[in-house]
Order: structure tokens, then C-alpha cells, then sequence
């Protein structure tokens, strides 16, 4: 009888990392004789291991500190080694070492078991009171997806022994930090990629090799991956081209770079005509590269020149400057957030030789010291020659400059000034809009083969620099590594290669000069200075800022409390200059694109083509002419906004052209846009949105309320904002008042009225999941204080949330008889008026204050100086959407603040990167990363009457901690299965989930969309029982349709027809219906815009969800549950899509 094999958690990982590693491991292990050879063994690796063995044993000696009981298992045999496991585990062992466990085909060995005693409610394990935990030891300084997937898969086994999941997990990293992780928020994820695993084994060919190209990396077999690529004359080789694009050219009978070289069609279905030429020009050029790069000769290439006045490609090369900078960073993105630890900088000194200079950080201080005095040299160097610049190669570093600016609040004007001033030059963006090379990469490491010979250097890329670098910080740790690069090897290594880097970039810029020289193209980037704009305003502000840093700073010893509070005022006060800072840098950044660039970009519309109508005015006082344009509708486009500038078109003072959107006469479903503009624009345009929006009064609100901090006029104990900036827990009037003294589920209007009613100068936090009846609450709760003669507001982001609650409380003002008035800022229902709700602008609403009235308007209303302690009540809806910095402006106008959301829903629209706490919205302020709230600081609505419990169930275990509950009534609704149907939909309530395999989707599927629409047709007419005892057939207002991105709601929308609900989670939510469809739409989360964050939100897929009353429809590639993660977060991203595909696997 054959051996069963056996697999190891290792296995299990190798192959998450690189499925064409695994199979190539398992063929050299059964055809020894025809498998290449493996790429050499790193020898530092190997070295890293046994070091690993003594951080396991420095672990052991801390839980002997502890007193706990410690076994090892010593048995020879793997089968004595699970005997004597089990024996410990039962005998009831704190610690067993090397643990021997073994579930069907998978055993191995843990470092630790250790022992958790029960509490009381919980479920006794087999062995009684206790069951384990698996610990694992780490040398390494960060956590990896891949151990906590071998952690899964020990959990995985030590159930099957105990009887018990494991509810935790946990890393003992090397920095002495033990990582500890719930097991379910990554237990989906783990047993997807088993079943996947296990069937990849059962299949294995020695004869069915696979696409090298379906792996992210190659792990032990790179070389054999890039020569089978080679030898397949794989189209993925064309330097820049998607896997998208593969597909479209595949689906044109395109399969390799010759066919792509040889094709004569003018274009392939789904690609621009500018895209389709660009990747077959590239993929000539390599193949003419082939013969001269084998004779070691360089690759071919091409200047590409710019159009007169066309500012791309070499025309963005400024001329030399003796100050100039060739700069590169080494990152660790495996520390949380990043940690730029190396900046270098090649230049030259005053007798024209170059030289080097380097700033170190191995930790998020040293990071702050470290950008300070880079900016302070590279800012002294472009004081003293204005024509200086700092070049580097594609856009990381610069990003990096950003970002560390936000985080510490650093070095803003310095770095302002330079990007003001186009000191930075991204040579990559040079190279690729300038020279098409035969490379099939435009990474440095490629274009350097035109002017220089073979790098000498240890390191090799910025990816081996990752992993060295982590070695550097295991055995520094172990003390066998120096701190500096004169007394780490390591260290000097990294730094060599950093060098050659600068040096290759200098290098690149003398010979990007030479072609620019050659083919006599001009410079045509920005030569003059531009300062900054200083209002009196602004400096104020900012001496205010720094006389509160300065006071946190003595506050921290003393006070650490205190301190935060301080410091985060300090910050607030900058919020919204720093939202706008992002803004000016895309903008900058999409004009200094090509229309190719912008194709992807889902705020620009490219391309468009002036139809035949003639100019024309769209309104009768109208002076300047509206011109209609056409562009592809497959091009994924928000058009969310009212003005664009016209890309490479400038008016006579040289600044960008703007043109503004004829909503009336704007198609965007038809691929028409109608643009109104001073002069004529030129028939093909290229538009890029103006996102700026004024926050004033916001900011000047903001400096009064932190004015009032700073002369102690704001006191705490009767303030409201204060008692929120400290998270303190509210104060109520009657001082024997608890919030706690009803349970999550149970809360009942009466007790929430008295609560409220009882705010003394404080705030209440209400948070309401999906149909827990927010809304509901709320209205109840204003009218019952509105009776009361009390004057109220209400605020939020939209205007459309505002009047949501605005128009609900009227409305049942009306229904019982209760005298109030309504008024608010702009009209978004025709119901407003009906309801005698006065349509107001924000200068007149002083006049609408009086005792029994509600107002409603955003900010930029209750931010007035006008309006400031003029209200009783200010009630913020959506809160988890609702900026910090924001609430502080607000609050001056009200004595009390109520906050109704939920932080697990939709969050705050931010852009900046902010200090310490500045940048979060009211809910993730006060929560944190908290699903619920906790019963002592505000109200759970812990009953959905909107989800049947198949739904619910899914939804509370994933986000709402098990806490929301569905109300019974629900599960009256219920959609009846015809008799003799044998389709998908075969039950009346629950989660469905619909594979769809596809290949190359990144904002739309064709065939997702084809499904839902057969889907859909076959759910028409069904029997709905809305309650216990009514009935209803189905129709399409009964059905939402979702999806991600507006190019699949169009392609939705196509399928299906106007009479179907079609849109984004943005859209839906707040709404409800019998049955939702989500198509998730991308075939690999890592391909798709915004990339795999966005598309596994778990707030956005919550809304989705939620939003249905009986039926989940999740349309899919089920090859997205395997998506390829470099970050636990990510794991956990990842994991939520494969929970929702195991609910929806279930027969509910």
C-alpha cells in the first residue's frame, strides 16, 4: 500500500509565494536527472538560520523565568515524537518545545506549544480547562505573511487534536517583541491556499510545466523562469506591458513578441491606438537588441522627440549646474509604515570631482535626524545656485520626501520650495517619454547598459537590499553587526551598491544631456524662482503651531497626556493646508504627463475627440461657447468633477487652460462630454481635473478653538471637544447616569433620549452597522429635543447625508404633531420643500436659529464665526467619514456633540499625510482600530433589522467582533427557489458566491457581468415574502448591483439596461434591497487600480455586503482568494474576500 506524502507548513508557503517554485521543487525531487539547476545558495541565509536556533533558545530561558513548566520532545522517531506530544499535552504541559503534530497530509514541527487557561463561558478543549496556542520563533526584526500562514496551519492541526481553534497566534520576533494575532482574521486565507495546494500536488506533471509568468517570483529557480520566458518568446517580456494587455492582445492572436512585431492589424479590441503602437515599437526594438546584447554589444534604442513646445521627454532635462545632486534611498518596507534607513548622494566638490556623502537611520528617529540633514544640505546647495537640481530615478524618492515630511512635520518649506521649483527631476520619466531602448525593462540596472560596463557591486538590486538589510538587523540584534558601514560588512555593501546607484545616475544624466545635444532638443522646464505665497494669516498660524510644539515638548515628562493633546492641536492646526498639498502635487504631476500616462488614471479623461457639432451656448446669458467631445467609454472615468484643465495647453501667462463641464449636456454613459471654455480648445483634449476646494472658514475656526487652548479658556470638565480630544468618557449631568447599564442589543430609545438629554457640555458616540436603525434613532431622538425647545445642527461630508436626517426628522415631526423648524444649505430633494424645510445659504442661517428648530449644513457653515455657541445639539452624521480637524471647527457652535456612524463603514475621503493623530476622522480618533465601541464610552446598535441571519452571521463574525445580532423578523424574508431548478441560486436567503474565471481584468469583466445578467434573469419573478404575510414577485428595483469600479458599472449597466440599479459601494450607501450582486470584477487584485487595499477594503466590501436584506450574489475570479500578499495587513485583506467565498460555498 502506497505512503500517504506528507507536506509541511514550508511547502504550504513556498507555494503562496511562488506556486512555479513549488512544482519546480517537486520535479527535481522526482526527475533529479532533467531539472535545471537551482540559483546559488545565499551563504548569509544559511548563516541566518543557525542563529535562529539560539534566539529559540533565549525564548526558552524567558518562559523558565516565568515559571512555567518546559518539556522538549527528544524522541528519535516522528511517530514516538506525536506519541510523547500528546502525552504532555494532556498531562497539561505550560511549554512543549518542538512540538511533533500531524493532521492527514500535513505534519511538522512547532517551536512552542504554550498553554492557555480557560475563562469562565469559555468551551473546554478535550483535555478539560486548557488547550494550546502555537508560538513561533523568529529571528527577524517584522512579521511575514508567510508565518503566519505556517502558524495557521499548526492551529490547523492542533484543532483537529484539542478540539479547539486556537484564538490566537503568536510571533516571537527577533527585537524581543512577541506579535500576537487573532487566528481567524487569517484562518480563510490558510485554508483556501491548502485546498489550492493540495489539488496542485494531486495534479502534478512531470510533462505540464507552468507559465513561469504566473508567479510573482521564482524564488531558487529565477534563472530557469527567465530562460523558459526566453525560449516561449513570452510577450510578457516587452518592457512596461501588462498582464491586461496581454490578454487583449492574446484575444487577437498575439501570443509572442514576434507575432506582436509582425502583426499589420491597426489596432487590438480594448487598447488605445497609442498604446498598441507603443508596445509593438518596444517589442521590435528588443528583438533588433537580441543579436548586439549577445556580443556584448549595447541594446539598440531611439530618441523619441517632442513635439515643438511638447514638455516631455528630453525637453524635461535641465542643463548642468556644479551644485547638481544624483540622489537614491535604500527602503525597508517591512517595518510598519517604511523606514527610509539610507540617502545618498553623489555630487561635485568645488574642484569638479565627485564625490559621495550618506545619512543613516536604522530607526524612526534616526529616519526624522537623517531627512533633516539631507534637506539641509541639498536646500543650502539650491540656495546657492537656483539652476541646481536633484536628480534621481522614478518616483520613490521623491515620494519618500512627502511622505516624511507629513510624518514628522518637518522640513515643509524647504521641501515646498523644491518641489515649487521643479528642483527634483525624475530621470525615469525622462527616459521613458524620451528614448525607446531594447531592454525589456526601463529599471536603471537596463538603461545603464547604454553607457556604462557590468556593476561589480555585492548587492545587486533594490530588492536584494531588502533582504541584506534584514539580515543586517537580525545580527546586529545578535551583536555580531556593527551599527555603521565601517563596522558592518553588511552595512558597506548596501552602501557600495547605493553609490553605484548615484553614480549611475549622474552618469545617465551626461549621457541624456549628449542626446538631447545631438538631436538639438531644448529645455523647456521652469527657470524662474517661485515663492512661496505668505499671508500674514499663515504665519501667524504657524508661530502658533510652533509655541504648541514647543510647550508639548515640556509637557511629555510630566504630563504625557497633556502633551499629545497638545501636540495634536499644534497639527490640526495645518490639516487642511497639508489636504491641499497632495492636490498641487498631482496636479503637478498629471500636467507633466503624456495622455498614454493618464489613460489609467480614473480622474482624467484622455483622448477625447471633438465631435462634428459646432460650438454653442448653452444657456441664453451664457458668453463663452460650450464644445461637445467623444471618448471611449471603456476608458474607467469618475467625471465627479465640474472643471479640468486641458493637458499641454497653457493661456498667455503660461498657466494651464481650464475649461468647465456642461452637466446638461454632458453623456458620460454615451462617451460624450460637452466643455464650456473662453477660447476654442484644439479637437483632441486630454483633461485633468481641478481638485481644489477652499476650506475657508474651516482653518480660521480650527486657529480660534486652539487660540482658546492656548489661553486655558477652553477648560476641561465643560467642554465638550476637550472631553473628545482626550477620549475621555462622557459626562452626564446626573452623575449616576451609566451608559452601560443596558446591554449592546437592548438599548432602547428611552434610554438613549435620557442620555442625551443628559450631556453636560460633552459627547455621545452612537454607532450604527448596517440596519441597526441609525437613522431611525436619530430622527426619534432630535424630535423628542426639538419638543424640548432645544436648537439643533446636524453636519456631516454630503449634503446628501445631511438632509437624509434633516428631512426624516421633519417628516416625523409632522406625523406626530411636533412644532419645529427646518432649515438647510442646498436642495437634494424635491421633499425639502414639501416638508417645509427653507433652502438657506450658510450667511442667513443665524436667522433660522431659535428655540425648536434643526439646521443642517456641512463645515463650512457651522464653522462661522457667526454661528459659534449658538446651538444646543450639534449631531454629526456618517462620523466615521467626518475629519477630526473638522469636528473642532464645528464644535464651537454647540454646547454638546453627538456622533452617529460607523467606523467599519465607508471612511474619511483623506489625501495628506498628517502628524500624530491629525489626520483621523471622529470615529477612528476616539476607536482606533476597535470594531465596536466599548459600552462605557457610547451606544451600540447591536440589532440589524435589515439582514436575514445568513447574511448577518458573515457580517458580525468578520467585522463587528460576533456583536451584531439579527433581529428574528428578518428571517421572514425569504426568496422562494422554483421547483425543479437546478441553477446556482438554489436558496431563499444567505451568501452566494459565483466563480467566473478570467484572465486580464483589471476595471472590468465581460464575462462577470454576462453571468450576473443570466444570474439576474432567473431571479426575476420569484417569489419574495417581504413579511410573514406578504408576498411579492421580484422585479429589478428589488436587485443593487455593485462594483468596484465605475468601467464594470458601465459594462454592468450595458449588460442589464436602465431599468437595472447599477453603481459603486459609494453610491449604495444608506440603501437596502431584497437581493445585492457584487462583482468583484478584477482578475488579479494586484493589477487593478487603486490594487489590492481597495479592492479588499473591508469597509467597502461590509457596505456591499450589507446592503442586502435576504440574497448575496458575489460574482468572481476565485483565483482573487489567492492573490499574492507582501504584508500581514494585506493577509488579512485577502482573507475577508476568501471568508466570503467560504460563506458563499456554503449550502445555507
Amino acid at each position: 500500500m502506497p505512503s500517504i506524502p506528507l507536506y509541511s507548513p514550508s511547502n504550504l508557503t513556498q507555494y503562496m509565494e511562488s506556486p512555479f517554485a513549488s512544482w519546480m521543487d517537486r520535479f527535481a525531487k522526482e526527475c533529479p536527472e532533467q531539472a535545471p539547476p537551482r540559483d546559488p545558495e545565499d551563504a548569509l541565509m544559511a548563516s541566518l538560520a543557525k542563529k535562529g536556533y539560539a534566539h529559540e533558545l533565549s525564548l526558552k530561558a524567558w518562559f523558565i523565568e516565568q515559571g512555567l513548566e518546559f518539556e522538549t520532545i527528544e524522541q528519535d522517531s516522528s511517530v514516538d515524537k506525536n506519541k510523547q506530544t500528546l502525552t504532555l499535552m494532556n498531562k497539561g504541559v505550560d511549554v512543549i518545545a518542538q512540538a511533533r503534530l500531524r493532521q492527514d497530509n500535513f505534519a511538522g514541527y512547532a517551536d512552542f506549544l504554550v498553554k492557555i487557561i480557560h475563562t469562565d463561558g469559555d468551551q473546554p478543549s478535550i483535555f478539560g480547562d486548557w488547550h494550546y496556542e502555537v508560538w513561533d520563533a523568529k529571528l527577524t526584526s517584522s512579521l511575514k505573511p508567510a508565518f503566519v500562514i505556517q502558524l495557521c496551519c499548526y492551529s490547523d492541526m492542533l484543532e483537529s487534536i484539542q478540539g479547539i481553534r486556537p484564538k490566537f497566534i503568536t510571533v516571537a520576533l527577533g527585537r524581543g517583541q512577541n506579535e500576537r494575532l487573532r487566528t481567524n482574521d487569517f484562518f480563510d486565507y490558510y485554508q483556501q491556499l491548502k485546498m489550492s495546494f493540495i489539488k496542485a500536488q494531486q495534479a502534478f506533471n512531470a510533462q505540464q510545466q507552468p507559465d513561469p509568468a504566473d508567479s510573482n517570483n521564482w524564488g531558487e529557480w529565477r534563472t530557469c523562469a527567465e530562460q523558459m520566458l526566453k525560449d516561449q518568446d513570452h510577450l510578457l517580456q516587452v518592457a512596461t506591458i501588462t498582464k491586461s494587455q496581454i490578454k487583449k492582445l492574446n484575444s487577437a492572436g498575439i501570443n509572442t513578441m514576434q507575432q506582436l512585431v509582425d502583426c499589420r492589424l491597426d489596432h487590438v479590441i480594448g487598447l488605445n491606438p497609442k498604446v498598441f503602437n507603443t508596445l509593438r515599437a518596444q517589442a521590435n526594438i528588443q528583438k533588433r537588441s537580441v543579436q548586439p546584447t549577445e556580443l556584448g554589444l549595447p541594446p539598440k534604442f531611439e530618441i523619441i522627440k517632442p513635439q515643438p513646445f511638447e514638455k516631455t521627454g528630453l525637453a524635461l532635462l535641465p542643463p548642468h549646474s556644479p551644485q547638481d545632486v544624483f540622489f537614491d534611498i535604500e527602503g525597508y518596507p517591512l517595518e510598519e509604515g517604511g523606514l527610509e534607513y539610507l540617502w545618498g548622494c553623489t555630487y561635485f566638490t568645488p574642484d569638479n570631482t565627485i564625490d559621495f556623502i550618506d545619512f543613516w537611520a536604522h530607526d524612526a528617529e534616526q529616519e526624522k535626524t537623517a531627512f533633516v540633514e539631507f534637506i539641509h544640505w541639498v536646500y543650502q546647495r539650491w540656495q546657492q545656485d537656483s539652476s541646481m537640481h536633484i536628480y534621481h530615478y522614478a518616483n520613490y524618492e521623491i515620494t519618500a520626501c512627502r511622505k516624511l515630511m507629513g510624518r514628522y512635520g518637518i522640513c515643509e518649506e524647504q521641501v515646498d520650495q523644491l518641489l515649487r521649483n521643479q528642483v527634483f527631476v525624475d530621470l525615469y520619466t525622462i527616459v521613458k517619454g524620451g528614448v525607446l531602448l531594447g531592454e525589456p525593462r526601463y529599471s536603471i540596472k537596463n538603461v545603464e547598459h547604454l553607457y556604462r560596463g557590468k556593476r561589480k557591486t555585492e548587492v545587486g538590486n533594490g530588492g536584494d537590499s531588502v533582504v541584506v538589510y534584514e539580515q543586517w538587523r537580525s545580527l546586529h540584534q545578535q551583536g555580531e553587526q556593527g551599527n555603521t558601514w565601517q563596522t558592518s560588512s553588511i552595512l558597506k555593501s548596501i552602501r557600495d551598491y547605493n553609490m553605484d546607484d548615484c553614480e549611475s545616475t549622474q552618469q545617465l544624466t551626461v549621457w541624456l544631456r549628449k542626446q538631447q545635444e545631438a538631436n538639438n532638443i531644448a529645455f523647456l522646464g521652469t527657470t524662474d524662482i517661485v515663492e512661496p505665497d505668505k499671508t500674514q494669516e499663515i504665519t501667524e498660524r504657524t508661530l502658533l503651531r510652533d509655541r504648541l510644539l514647543h510647550r508639548a515638548e515640556q509637557e511629555r515628562d510630566t504630563n504625557p497626556a497633556q502633551a499629545r493633546l497638545t501636540e495634536n492641536l499644534a497639527w490640526f492646526l495645518e490639516f487642511h493646508r497639508r489636504e491641499a498639498k497632495p492636490v498641487f502635487w498631482r496636479l503637478f504631476e498629471r500636467l507633466g504627463s503624456t495622455d498614454v500616462d493618464l489613460l489609467d488614471d480614473l480622474d482624467c479623461l484622455a483622448v477625447c475627440q471633438r465631435t462634428a457639432r459646432h460650438g454653442f451656448k448653452p444657456g441664453p446669458r451664457v458668453r463663452n461657447l460650450a464644445y461637445e467631445y467623444q471618448f471611449n467609454t471603456a476608458q474607467d472615468f469618475k467625471g465627479s468633477h465640474k472643471q479640468y484643465y486641458i493637458l499641454g495647453l497653457e493661456t498667455e501667462d503660461g498657466k494651464p487652460t481650464k475649461v468647465s463641464v456642461v452637466q446638461d449636456e454632458t453623456h458620460l454613459e454615451q462617451g460624450i462630454i460637452t466643455l464650456q471654455s473662453k477660447h476654442e480648445p484644439p479637437a483632441v483634449v486630454t483633461l485633468v481635473p481641478d481638485d481644489f476646494i477652499n476650506p475657508n472658514p474651516i482653518p480660521q475656526a480650527i486657529e480660534q478653538s486652539v487660540r482658546d487652548y492656548e489661553a486655558g479658556t477652553l477648560i476641561a470638565g465643560n467642554c465638550a471637544i476637550l472631553d473628545f480630544l482626550t477620549r475621555a468618557k462622557p459626562r452626564f449631568k446626573d452623575q449616576s447616569f451609566k451608559l452601560d447599564q443596558a446591554s449592546a442589543s437592548t438599548h432602547t430609545l428611552d434610554h438613549i433620549i435620557q442620555a442625551i438629554k443628559n450631556l453636560d457640555h460633552s459627547y455621545l458616540t452612537i454607532q450604527g452597522p448596517p440596519g441597526a436603525g441609525k437613522t431611525y434613532t436619530g430622527k426619534h431622538v432630535i424630535a423628542k429635543l426639538v419638543q424640548a425647545g432645544a436648537m439643533i445642527g446636524i453636519a456631516s461630508n454630503s449634503h446628501k447625508a445631511i438632509n437624509n436626517l434633516v428631512l426624516s426628522t421633519a417628516q416625523y415631526c409632522a406625523t406626530k404633531n411636533i412644532s419645529a423648524d427646518f432649515a438647510c444649505t442646498k436642495d437634494t430633494d424635491p421633499a425639502l420643500l414639501q416638508h417645509q424645510v427653507a433652502i438657506v445659504k450658510n450667511a442667513d442661517l443665524l436667522n433660522h436659529i431659535q428655540p425648536g428648530c434643526v439646521i443642517g449644513t456641512t463645515a463650512w457653515g457651522f464653522a462661522r464665526e457667526d454661528l459659534a455657541e449658538q446651538l444646543d445639539y450639534l449631531f454629526i452624521d456618517e462620523a466615521g467619514q467626518v475629519a477630526v480637524a473638522n469636528l473642532i471647527a464645528m464644535s464651537r457652535a454647540a454646547k454638546n456633540l453627538v456622533f452617529m456612524g460607523d467606523q467599519m463603514q465607508l471612511g474619511q475621503p483623506s489625501q495628506g499625510t498628517h502628524p500624530a493623530d491629525s489626520g483621523l476622522s471622529i470615529l477612528d480618533y476616539l476607536l482606533r482600530e476597535t470594531p465596536t465601541i466599548p459600552e462605557d464610552m457610547g451606544i451600540f446598535l447591536g440589532t440589524t433589522y435589515r439582514m436575514h441571519s445568513l447574511i448577518n452571521q458573515f457580517v458580525s463574525k468578520h467585522i463587528y467582533e460576533g456583536k451584531l445580532v439579527s433581529h428574528p423578523d428578518n428571517d421572514q424574508r425569504i426568496i422562494e427557489v422554483p421547483p425543479h431548478y437546478q441553477g446556482p441560486l438554489n436558496q431563499q436567503a444567505g451568501i452566494v458566491f459565483i466563480p467566473v474565471v478570467h484572465q486580464g481584468n483589471t476595471q472590468a469583466s465581460g464575462e462577470e457581468a454576462a453571468q450576473i445578467q443570466h444570474l439576474a434573469q432567473s431571479l426575476i419573478g420569484r417569489t419574495f415574502h417581504a413579511t410573514k404575510n406578504s408576498t411579492r414577485p421580484i422585479d429589478w428595483q428589488d436587485m443593487l448591483f455593485v462594483a468596484p469600479y465605475n468601467h464594470q458599472v458601465s459594462t454592468l449597466t450595458a449588460a442589464l439596461g436602465d431599468k437595472a440599479k447599477v453603481g459603486s459601494v459609494d453610491k449604495f450607501q444608506g440603501q437596502e434591497a431584497p437581493i445585492v450582486f457584487l462583482s468583484m470584477c478584477a482578475s488579479d487584485a494586484n493589477d487593478s487600480p487603486r490594487g489590492l487595499a481597495f479592492l479588499f477594503d473591508q469597509h467597502r466590501l461590509n457596505v456591499a455586503i450589507s446592503r442586502a436584506q435576504t440574497l448575496v450574489i458575489v460574482v468572481g475570479n476565485p483565483k482573487l482568494g489567492s492573490t499574492s500578499v507582501t504584508s500581514v495587513e494585506q493577509l488579512k485583506l485577502v482573507n475577508l474576500f476568501n471568508g466570503i467565498m467560504a460563506a458563499g460555498a456554503k449550502k445555507n
